[in-house]
C-alpha cells in the first residue's frame, strides 16, 4: 500500500466517524418555554410560550405543513382550533380540589421574535375554601424533544384580562414559579379563597402572618396584584402603575419578594397594611429571608445549567471552537483564544439580553455559520494561522447575540434580569470549558498517532461541510439537517 493510499485512508477514518455525529441540533432554539398562570375573578388564563421550532415539533403541524413564520391569521385559528386543542387535551390538565376543569385554547399569537403565545382560559371557578389545591400538569413536548424539554411557569393573582393582563405579566413579580420537565411535571399549589368571599381571612389576619410566616414581600406582591386588578379599566392610571410612577398604596420603590417554588400562595387584599420600606438587611426587601435566599440561589442555579445545557447541544458553537483548537495551538494560545472568545460574546449578550442592541435574528444565525465555514477554510488552505485570538474576538461578538437569542424569551418579565444574564453567560463559559478539556487530550493524541496536517484537514472538511450546510438552511429558511 502507497504511502498516498495511506493518508487518503486515515483521511476517510477521520471524516466519515464525524459525519456520523452531524446530527439535528436545536441550535440557538433551546427546548425551552415558558407559562404564566393567573387567577382572577371568573376563573384561570394562562399562556404558554413557545418558539417557532418547538410548536412545529407538535405532532400535525409538520404533518398539516402549516407555515408558521408567514401564515395567515385563519391559518393559525385553523392550527389552533384542529391541532393544539386536542393536543392540550391531552397532554395538559389543570383541577381545583379534586375537580378537573378544561383548559380552552382562546388564541394563538405569533410575535415579532419568532416566538408563539397560547392564550388559554378556563370557565369560571370558585375558590370557596379557606384553603384550595390548585395542581396543573404539563406534559407538553416531552416525547417530541427525548424528555429535553423545560418550561418556566409562573403563577400570578389578578382580575386583569386581555392586554391588562399581559401588562401585569410583563412587569407585576409573580407570586410564586416552578419549572415543569418530564421528571416534574406536575405543580401543585395552595391557593387562599379570594377577598370578599365567605371562607376569605380578614384582611387583619391576612396582614398579620403567623409565628415562621414570611413577610414583607408576598404582602407587598398582593397588594400591587389586587391593585393592578381594580387599576386595569384605567388604562392611563395601568400604564403608570406598570411603569412605577403609581404605587398600590407603597412608598415609591419599595421591592416586592419572589415566593418559593413550592408553599402557599399569600393573597392580601389592597387595603391590608404594606411592610415599612425596605433597607438593606430589611425582611421586607427578601434579604435575611432563607426562602428568598432559596429562591434567588435555586434562579442562578438553574440559569447555570441552562448555560451549560445551551453550550453543550448547540452544535455549530462546538464546531466553531472545534475550528479554532484543532490546528495543533499551544496552551497560552488556547487561553488567548478561551479569552478573546468569552470577553467578545459576553459583551454582546449583555446588550442584546438587555434589549441595548438588537439585530435579525436570520442575520446573526447566518453570520455564525459563516464563521464556522472561515474558520475551517483558514485551517485547511493556510499553513500558518496567526492572531487567531482577534478573528475569535471579532466572531465571538456575533456569537453573543446567537446567545441572547435563546435566552431572551426567558427572561421575560424578571426583576432579576441581569443576575440571570450573568449566570446563564456562567454557564455557557463551564460548558465551553468542559470541551476544550475534553477536546485538547483527544488532538493530543490524534496528533501522536497521525500527521498533525491531515487532522486538522480532516476535522475541518467536516466542520466547513456542516457550517455551509447550516449557512444554506439559514439563509433559504430550509431544513436540511436541523
Amino acid at each position: 500500500m502507497t504511502a498516498r493510499l495511506k493518508r487518503r485512508l486515515h483521511f476517510l477514518l477521520l471524516v466519515f466517524p464525524l459525519l456520523l455525529f452531524a446530527v439535528p441540533a436545536y441550535s440557538h432554539n433551546l427546548p425551552v418555554g415558558g407559562s404564566r398562570w393567573c387567577v382572577g375573578s371568573k376563573g384561570i388564563e394562562a399562556t404558554i410560550d413557545l418558539n417557532q421550532t418547538l410548536l412545529a415539533e407538535i405532532g400535525g403541524v409538520k404533518e398539516r405543513q402549516y407555515d408558521l413564520a408567514a401564515g395567515s391569521d385563519q391559518q393559525l385559528e385553523q392550527l389552533a382550533r384542529e391541532v393544539l386543542q386536542p393536543y392540550l387535551d391531552k397532554k395538559l390538565s389543570l383541577s381545583l380540589n379534586g375537580k378537573r376543569h378544561p383548559l380552552k385554547l382562546d388564541k394563538l399569537v405569533r410575535n415579532d421574535n419568532a416566538t408563539f403565545t397560547i392564550w388559554l382560559s378556563t370557565d369560571r371557578i370558585s375558590f370557596e375554601h379557606p384553603e384550595n389545591t390548585l395542581k396543573i400538569e404539563y406534559r407538553l413536548l416531552f416525547a417530541e424533544t427525548g424528555n429535553a424539554h423545560l418550561n418556566l411557569a409562573y403563577f400570578y393573582r389578578s382580575a386583569a384580562t386581555g392586554d391588562a393582563l399581559q401588562k401585569v405579566f410583563d412587569f407585576s413579580p409573580p407570586e410564586g414559579h416552578f419549572s415543569f420537565s418530564s421528571d416534574s411535571a406536575v405543580w401543585e399549589l395552595s391557593v387562599p379563597a379570594a377577598p370578599g368571599t365567605a371562607a376569605a381571612p380578614s384582611p387583619l389576619a391576612a396582614a398579620a402572618p403567623g409565628p415562621g410566616a414570611p413577610t414583607g414581600g408576598p404582602v407587598q406582591s398582593a397588594a400591587r396584584g389586587a391593585a393592578l386588578a381594580s387599576a386595569h379599566s384605567d388604562g392611563e392610571t395601568a400604564d403608570r402603575l406598570m411603569a412605577g410612577t403609581v404605587s398600590p398604596g407603597a412608598r415609591p420603590g419599595t421591592p416586592a419578594a419572589a415566593l418559593p417554588e413550592t408553599g402557599r400562595i399569600a393573597q392580601n387584599p389592597a387595603s391590608a397594611p404594606l411592610p415599612p420600606k425596605a433597607q438593606p438587611g430589611n425582611a421586607a426587601s427578601g434579604a435575611g429571608e432563607p426562602g428568598s435566599q432559596k429562591t434567588a440561589w435555586s434562579e442562578i442555579g438553574r440559569f447555570i445549567l441552562l448555560g451549560i445545557e445551551h453550550i453543550l447541544t448547540g452544535y455549530d458553537h462546538i464546531a466553531f471552537l472545534v475550528g479554532l483548537i484543532v490546528i495543533g495551538l499551544s496552551t497560552r494560545e488556547v487561553l488567548k483564544i478561551i479569552t478573546a472568545f468569552t470577553i467578545a460574546h459576553s459583551l454582546t449578550l449583555l446588550l442584546a439580553a438587555l434589549q441595548i442592541v438588537t439585530l435579525n435574528s436570520r442575520f446573526v444565525e447566518s453570520v455564525i455559520a459563516l464563521s464556522i465555514c472561515y474558520i475551517a477554510l483558514e485551517n485547511i488552505f493556510r499553513k500558518e494561522v496567526k492572531y487567531r485570538w482577534v478573528v475569535t474576538f471579532c466572531f465571538g461578538l456575533v456569537h453573543g447575540f446567537g446567545f441572547a437569542s435563546a435566552l431572551q424569551e426567558l427572561i421575560v418579565g424578571k426583576n432579576d434580569l441581569v443576575v440571570s444574564v450573568l449566570s446563564f453567560n456562567f454557564g455557557v463559559e463551564t460548558g465551553q470549558l468542559m470541551i476544550f478539556f475534553l477536546l485538547l487530550p483527544v488532538l493530543h493524541l490524534l496528533k501522536q498517532k497521525l500527521q498533525l496536517r491531515w487532522v486538522t484537514a480532516a476535522v475541518s472538511t467536516v466542520i466547513f461541510l456542516l457550517g455551509l450546510t447550516w449557512l444554506v438552511e439559514r439563509l433559504f429558511d430550509l431544513n436540511l439537517i436541523s
